[in-house]
Order: C-alpha cells, then sequence, then structure tokens
C-alpha cells in the first residue's frame, strides 16, 4: 500500500504563509504609487486652493508609476508569467491617463473678470464685435441699447455683429439697419 499524504501543498514559486501567498515587495510598492499618485492628480485636478507645484507634480508622480508598472509587467511577460496582450493592455491605459492629466484643467472665470457689456467700449474692434456677439448669444435683452448705440460705430465689424445680436435678442425678428427704428424697441 501506498500512503499518501491527506493534503499536498500547493507547488508555487512564490513563497506563502498560512495558504496565503505572500507577494514581493516591488508590486506593493507599485500599487502604493498608483494609489497615492492617483489620489494626488485627482485632488490637484478638482481643488480650487491646490499649490501650483502640487497640481504640476501630479501628473509626473503618476508617470513614475506607469514606468515602474511598464518596467515590472515586461519583465514578467520576458520570463513568460504573464499575458503579453494583458500587458501591452494596461501600459495603453496608463499611457492614455498620463496624457488625460496633462490636459489643461478648465479653470472657472475670477470674481473680477470683466463682463462682455464692459467689453463693448473697448478700444480694439475684435473685442467690441466679439462682446456684442455673445451678448446676443447669452441672450441678455438688458444690454440690447449698448448695442443699439454700437450700430453706429466706425468699424464694419462690430456694426454687423451688434446688427445680429439685436435681431437674436428681437426674437429672430430683423428691424433693419435703422438705428431708431432699434432705438424704439430697445429704448
Amino acid at each position: 500500500m501506498n500512503a499518501q499524504p491527506a493534503t499536498t501543498p500547493p507547488s508555487s514559486d512564490e513563497p506563502s504563509v498560512a495558504g496565503v501567498k505572500v507577494r514581493p515587495v516591488l508590486p506593493l510598492v507599485l500599487y502604493a504609487l498608483l494609489v497615492g499618485s492617483a489620489l494626488l492628480a485627482f485632488w490637484a485636478q478638482r481643488a480650487d486652493t491646490a499649490p501650483e507645484p502640487i497640481s504640476r507634480f501630479a501628473p509626473w508622480a503618476f508617470l513614475a508609476f506607469a514606468i515602474g508598472f511598464s518596467a515590472y509587467r515586461l519583465a514578467l511577460v520576458a520570463a513568460k508569467r504573464y499575458s503579453a496582450f494583458k500587458a501591452f493592455s494596461q501600459i495603453l491605459v496608463a499611457a492614455l491617463f498620463f496624457m488625460l492629466l496633462l490636459l489643461p484643467q478648465v479653470v472657472q472665470p475670477q470674481q473680477g473678470a470683466i463682463a462682455p457689456p464692459a467689453l463693448l467700449d473697448d478700444r480694439d474692434p475684435r473685442v467690441r464685435a466679439l462682446s456684442a456677439e455673445l451678448l446676443g448669444w447669452r441672450g441678455q435683452v438688458a444690454e440690447a441699447p449698448k448695442l443699439v448705440a454700437l450700430l453706429s460705430d466706425p468699424d464694419e465689424r462690430v456694426r454687423a455683429a451688434a446688427h445680429g445680436a439685436l435681431v437674436k435678442l428681437n426674437g429672430g425678428a430683423d428691424l433693419g439697419a435703422d438705428v431708431a427704428t432699434w432705438k424704439e424697441r430697445f429704448p
């Protein structure tokens, strides 16, 4: 009779303690770097009060993780212990995430930002024209008298933008190029 042991320990290259595999230090460090850099990046992107140096450092902390992660995955692929497709897919996702972190964040206008009605008196005719157009798109009927005054502007682009904005503010009805007619409509 052959006596076989009741339980055979699983054959594995990784050490285990009480049946739980003990991971090498490098993957643990990589995952800690992943969590830390991702939290830092998200906080820097979302927080209005994040200091400028931290906002600049955050994507590069994630890049440090991505480089270490890529080297680790490629070493596993070279040792034939990990799927090449999975490794390259994960490296691609890490690279795409890094590029997303490099995109500039959208900054809300400051409290002291100049509003379009104030720009209707700017020296630059392009600024006046864009301000007039913006007022029309925003539907700011209260600013219509200022737009009527721009119908007499020396620059053709400003006159055209003011006219187009007034037409929008008038519900799409064009009253023509006569300034007096527009003054009657928007006193």
